[in-house]
């Protein structure tokens, strides 16, 4: 597979999108792996810190509604 933005071969694909992204071009973006409460009742998320992110797409800070999912 080979980069999304020069067509040389990538080395990894972009957690958000799957767009293939080589080092030259990956970046560095928080992924929440999981969400959870904990015994007490306090809202928690497991992060990825560094996750590969290619740059282009745009993953949402807010929840999008997806009402046709019933």
């Amino acid at each position: 597979m080979n980069c999304w933005h020069c067509d040389r071969p990538a080395h990894g694909t972009c957690i958000f999108c799957g767009r293939a992204v080589c080092r030259e071009h990956a970046q560095e973006m928080p992924h929440i792996v999981a969400l959870y409460h904990d015994t007490k009742g306090i809202h928690k998320a497991v992060v990825t810190a560094k996750a590969l992110f290619c740059g282009v797409c745009e993953p949402r800070e807010d929840p999008v509604e997806m009402p046709e999912l019933k």
